[in-house]
C-alpha cells in the first residue's frame, strides 16, 4: 500500500484519535439558501480498542459552545440523503443504540441544519459512523486562513493557533489537536485568496504519538481522503529512442501502483520514480499512465502524453481546388512551428496562385516537409445516368457537383421517377451552377388477361385470354395450384374446390409487369337425402313460424302422421314440403300442447328415413 497520509488502517491504543478537520467548509448559496459554514464543518476521528457511547463524548470547539449530539428522524433523513449521493463503495451509518464500535471511523457533522449539497460525499470509499451536533451554532467552530485576499506562494498572515479538544468523560480520556490558521491552503495548494478559493481547506493529523499536522485542500467534499494519483514531473526526451524520468505521487490509500503505456520499457513499473525508454513502435504522441487501485477495487489513473520518434508528421489541409477568381486557406498541422515556401511562418496561409506549396514543420524531435498542388477550377460538370425505361419506375443519378435540385423538388443525387417526360437537375458547387436535361420514356410492356369464368363447380375448365403487349415479350403463368406455363394464352382445368390466385408476369428488356385474377372452384351439389322436423311452432298468424314445415333434401316420397296425446290422428302430410297449419283433419284448430308424429320417407339416393318424435304447438 502506498500513501502519504496517516496509517488509518490501525486502531488507536487510546480511546480515540482525531484524524482531520474540515476547517473551511463549502457553501453553495443557490443550492443551500440560508445555510452557513458553521452548519457544515466536520471532524473525523477513529475509535480505539473499546466501543464508546456517543452520549459520553464532550467537545471543546475553538469557537462556540458544544451543543451535544443528537440522533433522531431528522438525522436519519440526512444520512439517507447523503448516502444517495455516494458514487464510491463507501457508506454512512448512524451508530446503533448510540454505540461507536471499536476501531470504527467516525465523522462529526457540526449541525443538523447542514446542507447535504454543500460538501460532496460522492467519492467516499469508507464506511463511516456519522454523528450530528444539535443545531444552535450559526457562526463557525473553527477559524479560516488569515493570509488576505491575494493568492501567495508563501504564508503571509502571522502564526495563529487554534485548538480542538474531545473527551470521553467517563474515562477522562481524550485527544487534543492544534492547527495554525496561517498555514491553511487554498485550492491551488498555496496561501490566501478569496473565500471560494479557500473552500475545502482541511487539516490532517497523524497518530500515534505527537500529531504530525499537514494542510491540504480536497475542494468541496467531506473530510475523507480521496485517492488522488498524479504524474508530477517529467524530464528528458523520447525522441530518437531516448528516455524520460517520471515522478508520480499518490494521495490517499491505494494498492497495486503500476506504470503502463507505450511500447518501450520502464526501469521499475511499481516505483513512484521510474525511467521510461522509448520503444521501436513509439512514434508521435506516446501516452504513459500511472494507476493505483482504490478501496472500491477501481483503478485511479494519471496520464501524460509525450512526443516520440526521428521527426514530426506534417500535414496540409484545406481546399486545393478553389474556384477561379478566388483564394484558398491552407492549414499546416503535426508540428510545433512552420516555414512555408511563401516564407510565411504561421500555421495558416492564404494562397491566390496555382502551383506547388510546401511547408516545413519542426518540433522537438526534428523537421518534416509536406506539399500540395493548388489548381483553380471552373464550375460543376454535371452528368445524369438513367437506369433505363420506366418499368414502372427508373432511377436518375446525377454526379459532378456538391448539391442538386431537381424539377421534382428533390435535393438528393438520385431520384426515382414513375412518369415519362423530361427531367432537369441543377448541379451546384462552390464555383457555380449547371443544368442538365434528361428524357425518360416508358416501357411498352403492359400485362393483362381475361378468364372466361371466375366461378364454377369442380372440375372447372377456364380459358385465359392474354391481352398483354407486346406479344414477343416473355410471359410466365402461375395457376395457383402448382401448375405453371410460358404459353401466351392457355386453357386449364381446376380439379379440386378452392380459391386460386392466377398470376401472369411479363418481362421485356429487364422491365417487369404483372396481372392476377381470383378463380373460385365450388363444391358440386350434394346428392345425399336428409329429413329434419322442427320441435315447436306458433300458429298465431304473426307471419313468423305459423306452420310446421319438414326440412327435406333429395326426398322423393314422404308421409307424416301427427297424433294428440290420446292417439288421435290430427294431421297428415302426404308429400315433401307439405305443411301442417295446426288444424285437425276436419279443419278445427288444435289446442296448445305437445303432439307426436310418425314420419316415413324415401330419398332419391334410395335411403329410407323413419322418424318419430314430438312437436309443441304454442298459440
Amino acid at each position: 500500500m502506498l500513501a502519504i497520509t496517516s496509517a488509518t488502517a490501525q486502531v488507536p491504543t487510546q480511546c480515540f484519535e482525531i484524524e482531520s478537520i474540515l476547517v473551511d467548509a463549502c457553501i453553495s448559496f443557490p443550492l443551500c439558501p440560508g445555510s452557513q459554514e458553521a452548519m457544515n464543518e466536520m471532524v473525523r476521528f477513529k475509535v480505539g480498542p473499546d466501543p464508546l457511547l456517543v452520549a459520553d463524548l464532550d467537545v471543546e470547539w475553538p469557537n462556540n459552545s458544544f451543543q451535544g449530539f443528537v440522533q433522531d428522524a431528522q438525522t436519519a433523513q440526512l444520512v439517507d440523503e447523503l448516502n444517495s449521493t455516494i458514487l464510491g463503495c463507501g457508506w454512512l451509518v448512524e451508530p446503533a443504540g448510540g454505540v461507536l464500535p471499536a476501531g470504527s471511523s467516525v465523522l462529526v457533522i457540526t449541525s443538523t441544519d447542514m446542507c447535504t449539497a454543500a460538501n460532496s460525499f460522492a467519492g467516499l470509499n469508507d464506511t463511516l459512523r456519522v454523528i450530528f451536533q444539535m443545531a444552535g451554532n450559526s457562526s463557525g467552530h473553527f477559524v479560516n486562513h488569515n493570509n488576505g485576499p491575494t493568492v501567495s506562494p508563501v504564508q503571509v498572515g502571522p502564526d495563529e493557533f487554534r485548538t480542538l479538544i474531545m473527551t470521553h468523560t467517563p474515562s477522562a480520556c481524550g485527544d487534543t489537536v492544534i492547527y495554525n490558521r496561517a498555514l491553511l491552503v487554498n485550492i491551488y495548494g498555496t496561501y490566501g485568496g478569496l473565500s471560494a478559493e479557500n473552500d475545502g481547506s482541511t487539516v490532517l493529523f497523524s497518530w500515534p504519538g505527537t500529531p504530525d499536522v499537514s494542510y491540504v485542500n480536497f475542494g468541496c467534499q467531506a473530510p475523507f481522503e480521496p485517492l488522488i494519483v498524479s504524474i508530477d514531473t517529467v524530464s528528458g526526451s523520447l525522441c530518437d529512442g531516448g528516455s524520460v524520468v517520471l515522478t508520480a505521487s499518490i494521495i490517499g490509500d491505494g494498492t497495486g501502483a503500476q506504470w503502463t503505456g507505450g511500447s518501450g520499457e520502464f526501469s521499475d513499473t511499481t516505483a513512484l520514480v521510474t525511467t521510461y525508454t522509448a520503444g521501436s513502435l513509439d512514434q508521435g504522441p506516446v501516452e504513459l499512465s500511472f494507476c493505483a487501485i482504490s478501496a472500491c477495487g477501481e483503478p485511479v489513473c494519471a496520464t501524460v502524453q509525450l512526443t516520440a520518434g526521428t521527426a514530426p508528421t506534417v500535414n496540409i489541409s484545406g481546399n486545393t481546388a478553389p474556384c477561379i477568381g478566388t483564394s484558398t486557406v491552407l492549414v499546416a498541422s503535426g508540428a510545433d512551428s512552420y516555414l512555408w515556401s511563401t516564407n510565411e511562418v504561421t500555421d495558416t496561409i492564404t494562397v491566390a496562385t496555382e502551383g506547388v506549396v510546401t511547408v516545413t514543420g519542426t518540433n522537438a524531435c526534428g523537421s518534416a516537409d509536406a506539399s500540395v498542388t493548388v489548381g483553380f477550377v471552373d464550375g460543376p460538370d454535371v452528368q445524369v445516368f438513367s437506369s433505363g425505361a420506366l418499368c414502372p419506375t427508373t432511377t436518375l443519378t446525377a454526379s459532378g457537383a456538391i448539391g442538386y435540385l431537381w424539377n421534382t423538388g428533390d435535393t438528393t443525387a438520385s431520384i426515382v421517377v414513375d412518369t415519362a417526360g423530361t427531367y432537369s437537375v441543377f448541379g451546384i458547387d462552390a464555383c457555380g451552377v449547371m443544368q442538365v436535361l434528361v428524357d425518360v420514356v416508358a416501357s411498352p410492356l403492359t400485362v393483362g388477361f381475361t378468364p372466361d369464368a371466375l366461378v364454377g363447380e369442380a372440375p372447372l375448365t377456364v380459358v385465359f385470354s392474354n391481352g398483354s403487349q407486346p406479344q414477343n415479350a416473355l410471359y410466365f403463368w402461375d395457376l395457383g395450384d402448382g401448375t405453371t406455363s410460358i404459353d401466351y394464352s392457355l386453357e386449364h382445368e381446376f380439379i379440386e374446390p378452392g380459391d386460386y390466385t392466377v398470376v401472369l408476369i411479363g418481362e421485356l428488356d429487364g422491365c417487369l409487369d404483372s396481372a392476377f385474377a381470383m378463380i373460385t372452384v365450388e363444391e358440386p351439389p350434394s346428392t345425399e337425402s336428409t329429413v329434419s322436423v322442427p320441435n315447436v311452432f306458433s300458429p298465431n298468424r304473426d307471419g313468423v313460424n305459423d306452420v310446421l314445415e319438414v326440412a327435406v333434401q333429395n326426398i322423393a316420397r314422404m308421409e307424416m302422421s301427427i297424433y294428440d296425446r290420446w292417439g288421435h290422428r290430427v294431421g297428415l302430410l302426404e308429400r315433401p314440403r307439405q305443411v301442417w297449419d295446426a288444424r285437425t283433419i276436419a279443419g278445427e284448430p288444435v289446442s296448445e300442447g305437445t303432439y307426436f308424429y310418425v314420419l316415413t320417407a324415401e330419398g332419391t339416393d334410395g335411403v329410407m328415413h323413419d322418424l318419430r318424435g314430438s312437436v309443441t304447438v304454442l298459440r
